[in-house]
C-alpha cells in the first residue's frame, strides 16, 4: 500500500484551525504554489499549499481541464513555433535573426524540477525562447475557458491574471531571464471533453509577451511565510474554503494501536 502522507499528522487543532505535523521532507515552491500562497488563487488557499508542500496532501485528483493541459501543452508550443515571428517586436529581436522556442527538460528526466541550483523555490518550466545563442523568454503556457479576464478595457487580450504572473515571474527569475511570453488557448466546454480534436488558430490562441514583474518582495514574504509554517511543522489557519480538505483529513484512520481518542482542543494521530 502506498504511503499515506496523513500519517505525518500529529494534531488536528479544531479551535485554531490548524494541522500539526512532522516534516517527512521538505518539498519547494514551485510556481503554481506562490500565487496561492500570497493569497492570489480562486483555486487554492495557504492552507492547502501548506499540507502539499508537507507531504500530507498528494495534491487534487486529475480532471478534464487538467488533462486538456497536458494535451494541448505540446500542440500550442508547436503553434508558438511556427508563429515565432510574431513575438520578433515584443522581444526586440533584430531583423534576420531566428527565434528558437526551446523544448523544456522532461519532467521525469530532472527530477520534476528544472531549477536544482535554488534549495526552496523550484518547478517545471513550458520552455523558452531564445534569440543569438541565448534565452531569452519564459515561455509560459495555459488553457482558459474564460476569455473574459484576459481582457483589457479595449477587448484585448493583455490581462494576465496574478497568479499566472507569479508562476511565470518565479521561473523568469529562477532563469535569468527578463520576459516572459504567455501562449493561451481559449477553449470551449465541448473542448474539455475532445482536447485531442481542438486546433490552435489565431482566434482561439493568444500570445502576450511581458516584462517580467519585480519578484525581490513575493519571493521574500513565500520564504517568511515557508519559514513560519513548514519549517515549524503547523499549517497557517483553514478557512470555509477548505472544509472538503480538512473533512479528508479526519477521514485518516491510523492502526489501532497509533489511533488515539481525540483529547482536549482537537484531534491527535
Amino acid at each position: 500500500m502506498a504511503f499515506d502522507g496523513r500519517a505525518n499528522i500529529i494534531e488536528i487543532d479544531d479551535e485554531d484551525r490548524v494541522v500539526a505535523f512532522d516534516l517527512y521532507r521538505r518539498k519547494k515552491i514551485s510556481g503554481t504554489k506562490l500565487g496561492p500562497i500570497l493569497g492570489m488563487s480562486d483555486l487554492s488557499t495557504p492552507f492547502k499549499v501548506a499540507l502539499e508542500l508537507a507531504g500530507i496532501y498528494p495534491g487534487d485528483k486529475s480532471n478534464k481541464y487538467i488533462e486538456a493541459g497536458n494535451v494541448l501543452e505540446p500542440v500550442i508550443r508547436e503553434y508558438v513555433r511556427k508563429n515565432a515571428g510574431s513575438l520578433r517586436a515584443g522581444l526586440d529581436v533584430p531583423d534576420g535573426t531566428e527565434i528558437i522556442i526551446e523544448e523544456p527538460v522532461e519532467k521525469e528526466k530532472c527530477g520534476y524540477d528544472h531549477f536544482h541550483d535554488n534549495k526552496l523555490f523550484g518547478g517545471l518550466v513550458d520552455g523558452y525562447v531564445a534569440y543569438g545563442g541565448r534565452r531569452r523568454a519564459i515561455l509560459e503556457i495555459k488553457t482558459s475557458h474564460d476569455r473574459q479576464k484576459w481582457l483589457d478595457g479595449d477587448g484585448n487580450v493583455s490581462v494576465i491574471p496574478p497568479t499566472y504572473m507569479m508562476q511565470a515571474g518565479l521561473y523568469a527569475e529562477l532563469s535569468g531571464v527578463d520576459r516572459i511570453v504567455f501562449a493561451v488557448g481559449f477553449l470551449e466546454d465541448a473542448d474539455y471533453d475532445r482536447p485531442n480534436l481542438w486546433t490552435p488558430t489565431p482566434e482561439n490562441t493568444a500570445l502576450v509577451t511581458v516584462g517580467r514583474p519585480d519578484m525581490s518582495g513575493p519571493m521574500a514574504e513565500a520564504e517568511r511565510w515557508y519559514r513560519e509554517y513548514i519549517d515549524a511543522g503547523e499549517t497557517p489557519a483553514w478557512t470555509d474554503r477548505d472544509a472538503e480538505l480538512v473533512k479528508w483529513l479526519k477521514s485518516y484512520d491510523p492502526d489501532a494501536k497509533r489511533n488515539v481518542k481525540p483529547k482536549g482542543k482537537g484531534k491527535r494521530f
